[in-house]
């Protein structure tokens, strides 16, 4: 051990800077190697978050395709409830309740609005709709467009 601290003290200029130069490259190879790693871990977790999100639009796109069905058949059901009525000629003190209004579909009107182009923050004005929901219109829109 004394040696090597004697050896320490009387080494060239040339010998400690290429030691010093020998702790930094290994010193910073450590440290790329390290960083590689965590990029590699970050890929990873990126895509899997892509595929999650992938599978989220889908799904919405599907259940929005639902609620339009569903919309469409009670708009069915109220109309034929209403020929009925007026074929049978009763009167009802109490008024029909109106399940389906075209005044009432801020979501078709949002979806034909995203289809023409318009920005997420207008529909939300124009429809009264909050931002995340225009935003998924929007969003669906643009999968519907690339697929």
């Amino acid at each position: 051990m004394e040696q090597f601290i004697n050896y320490i003290n009387f080494m060239s200029p040339v010998a400690w800077l290429v030691f010093s130069m020998t702790v930094l490259l290994s010193a910073t190879l450590i440290s790329f190697n390290k960083q590689k790693k965590q990029l590699i871990l970050q890929s990873m977790t990126i895509q899997s978050l892509q595929q999650d999100l992938h599978a989220l639009a889908n799904a919405a796109v599907g259940v929005g395709g639902r609620v339009l069905k569903i919309e469409r058949q009670q708009r069915n059901q109220t109309t034929t409830a209403s020929v009925n009525e007026e074929c049978n000629q009763t009167v009802k003190s109490n008024a029909p309740v109106e399940f389906y209004n075209d005044s009432n579909q801020p979501y078709e009107q949002a979806i034909r609005m995203a289809q023409k182009g318009v920005d997420a923050e207008t529909i939300a004005n124009v429809t009264g709709l909050s931002q995340s929901e225009t935003q998924l219109v929007c969003v669906m829109h643009r999968l519907d467009k690339a697929s």
